[in-house]
């Protein structure tokens, strides 16, 4: 992804769009953009193979919004990234279609949420956060698990069940990523108290 970013904004600079000055913040703002279109694309593409993008793009709003605070799971490289991404993804996707819209789901969603108060923010080992971060990323994490629930609540009144499925498993999909980091810190904590 870096070499992309930096061949765009090399060409950038050559078409004097920008200055050699602003190539850190360029790089930065499509690093970005990257990480936030990229899901949105997957999610579409993969949702489009079901002949559901609308629906495919619902599922992974959630995921996005929640995952930025939240963290979980992180693939070692690119490759390894969109290969699990695209797979959890079609499986998110084949899973929405046979799941129904009903108090087991809601139970499922009600657990994946309070999973994501709980234990947010995980954070990755690429980046460490200090102590501010973590409590500041733990609030935005309840205002958003909050505001998701919500709004999958209004999907439901409003008899719009295939979007409050595909809701809430991107909101359970957002927690089941969390699980391969709290049973590796769990495991860690067990050995050191041994």
């Amino acid at each position: 992804m870096e070499k992309c970013t930096d061949t765009v904004v090399d060409w950038m600079i050559r078409c004097n769009a920008i200055t050699e000055a602003d190539r850190e913040l360029y790089q930065y703002a499509l690093y970005s953009f990257s990480l936030l279109f990229s899901p949105l694309l997957l999610a579409g593409g993969i949702g489009f193979c079901f002949g559901s993008i609308k629906q495919g793009i619902i599922l992974i709003i959630p995921f996005i919004v929640l995952r930025k605070f939240s963290g979980g799971y992180h693939a070692k490289n690119l490759h390894a990234c969109i290969l699990v991404s695209g797979f959890l993804l079609f499986l998110c996707t084949m899973l929405s279609m046979y799941v129904r819209c009903d108090w087991k789901l809601a139970i499922a969603t009600v657990i994946a949420s309070v999973s994501l108060i709980v234990f947010s923010p995980i954070d990755s080992e690429n980046r460490r956060l200090d102590t501010e971060e973590k409590e500041t990323y733990k609030k935005i994490t309840f205002f958003c698990v909050c505001i998701l629930v919500l709004t999958n609540i209004v999907l439901f009144l409003f008899e719009r069940k295939s979007y409050a499925i595909h809701f809430s498993i991107g909101i359970q999909l957002a927690a089941w990523l969390q699980i391969p980091c709290i049973i590796k810190r769990n495991c860690k904590l067990t050995k050191n108290i041994e």
